[in-house]
């Protein structure tokens, strides 16, 4: 017994109101089925309303958060300082040593560019400038102006 046969055989001994409750234009579960279906489909305009959301809720934590002096926030200001200052330092060392020393040059490229300073020097960035960056980004490719 094949998959079509047994469907057919669902239908065949069905009630007429078990097949009514499938079938039904209007009310059936196939038409239920297909506006779920419908309804997973995320639109440019779903999109845009969200990423309006996400950039104000960032532009309010920002402005919410800028006038903090609680040690936590002071913490996390010299600590972001420093990351990107060290990682600066990393990429001028890079460009002081490759006339001296190519192979000193590389490692300290490696080092700037390595997964834990990209992703740290990145999250720094995203969380002091992601309110800006996102208000002004268009996701459908276009820079607003500000």
């Amino acid at each position: 017994m094949n998959i079509f046969s047994a469907i057919k055989s669902v239908f065949r001994a069905a009630p007429p109101k078990t097949v009514d409750d499938i079938l039904d234009k209007d009310s059936g579960l196939l038409v239920k089925f297909g506006g779920w279906v419908n309804d997973l489909n995320y639109t440019d305009a779903e999109r845009a309303k969200t990423m309006a959301d996400v950039a104000g809720s960032a532009a309010e934590f920002v402005k919410s958060t800028m006038s903090e002096s609680t040690e936590r926030s002071k913490t996390r200001r010299s600590i972001s300082i420093m990351w990107i200052k060290f990682q600066l330092f990393l990429v001028a060392l890079t460009v002081i040593a490759f006339p001296i020393d190519t192979k000193a040059a590389e490692f300290y490229w490696k080092v700037a560019t390595s997964n834990v300073m990209l992703f740290g020097t990145i999250s720094v960035l995203v969380f002091f400038f992601g309110a800006h960056v996102l208000r002004i980004y268009n996701p459908f490719g276009k820079a607003r102006k500000v």
